[in-house]
């Protein structure tokens, strides 16, 4: 969700992007640095894109975080003990939502809250990868740090050494590429919050069709495998994998109302996104699976046309598929995914914060009915059974 006028550019590029990618003006790193709400430090530390809906600095972050921990108390509690995770007992990886964090914060939390790995991978979307007609490669940056409310988060030397491991034509190191997309910056917040120290590796995904997302996995599971092996790295324990994504964006804004817009209709659509969800989130990962929900949210003729719009049409199925071959490459086990939360842009009033929070930059977003709203999810994975 974002302030009206940014709203209103953010869905002139989100109908854009359903339709195949035209070759148009390359936006510069000036024109990218201007657009952002807090401007990069030249290559050193990467700024904040969005900061309407999205917290800044420390104190509206403790805020934001600690409120939604708050109203999920209950929820956390009753979840870790279903699932058996005691203390420092965290996830190997997950999928995250990105929209405001007035929204979502809520559903942010129940994965973020056990992320405990010193090191986390965020595998992106890239919504706007049509400005540069991009496909089929990975895109990494070269900033130092990134912005984050109690100081930047330094990005991990892994970074370089998973780069130097990739063949050229996998990848391109673009920082206007980085700085022009929103889909990680909200999820540092939540993962900074109880390590200060903790590091960081982005990855945005665009255009893709399965094959080539099945090489460019292969690829880099297989970088990583290789330093973990050497580091004696352990999945969950030295470093995770998050996957950012939210759900469906619903109604005639988005052109995507197939139910209608009563609240019928809003039931059917979380039905349908929690059907999604458990046939190929669910359980033991596979990657017939995935394939299957790349294609059920594209086209499976033209990837760059939406079928349901989910952001994460590329991020979801690539990411959790480096999870998977990096599970069975240095653990022998099959990821085990689980629901933790889902909830939507109207399933829960705005998060209750303060008139200080909101005037240090959350402002006021985006329409929140039934003729306009965004699914979430929270879905974290353990190693679960050998893969033999």
């Amino acid at each position: 969700m974002k302030s009206p006028v940014t709203f209103i550019v953010s869905l002139v590029v989100f109908f854009a992007a359903t339709a195949h990618p035209t070759p148009g003006d390359v936006p510069t790193r000036q024109e990218v640095d201007e657009l952002m709400g807090l401007p990069s430090e030249g290559d050193r530390t990467r700024g904040q894109l969005d900061t309407i809906g999205f917290v800044v600095h420390a104190a509206e972050a403790e805020e934001v975080v600690a409120t939604a921990i708050e109203l999920e108390a209950k929820s956390l509690v009753e979840q870790y003990q279903d699932l058996e995770m005691g203390p420092g007992n965290g996830f190997i990886g997950g999928v995250c939502p990105h929209d405001d964090h007035l929204y979502a914060a809520r559903v942010y939390v129940h994965l973020t809250e056990r992320i405990t790995a010193p090191r986390v991978i965020l595998i992106g979307v890239f919504h706007k990868a049509r400005l540069w007609d991009l496909e089929d490669r990975l895109v990494f940056d070269s900033f130092e740090a990134w912005h984050a409310p109690w100081g930047p988060m330094a990005v991990d030397s892994l970074r370089d050494e998973l780069i130097a491991a990739l063949p050229e034509d996998s990848y391109v190191v673009d920082n206007t590429m980085q700085s022009r997309e929103h889909s990680l910056e909200a999820i540092l917040p939540f993962i900074q919050r109880k390590n200060r120290q903790r590091t960081i590796v982005p990855i945005l995904v665009p255009y893709m069709g399965w094959e080539r997302m099945e090489a460019l996995s292969d690829q880099l599971a297989s970088a990583l495998a290789d330093v973990m092996e050497h580091r004696r790295w352990r999945l969950g324990l030295d470093l995770a994998i998050v996957v950012s994504s939210d759900a469906v964006h619903y109604g005639p804004d988005f052109e995507h109302a197939p139910f209608g817009t009563d609240p019928e209709a809003y039931v059917r659509a979380v039905a349908r996104d929690q059907e999604l969800i458990a046939d190929h989130l669910e359980g033991m990962l596979r990657p017939e699976a995935l394939r299957e929900l790349l294609y059920a949210l594209v086209e499976p003729e033209d990837v760059h046309r939406y079928s349901l719009p989910w952001c994460g049409r590329f991020s979801i199925p690539f990411g959790l598929e480096v999870l998977r071959k990096v599970a069975l490459k240095t653990e022998g086990g099959v990821p085990e995914g689980k629901l933790l939360r889902y909830g939507t842009s109207i399933s829960e009033p705005e998060l209750p914060v303060s008139s200080e929070a909101r005037g240090g930059g959350l402002g006021y977003t985006a329409p929140s009915n039934l003729h306009h709203w965004v699914g979430y999810a929270a879905i974290g994975y353990r190693l679960g059974a050998s893969g033999d």
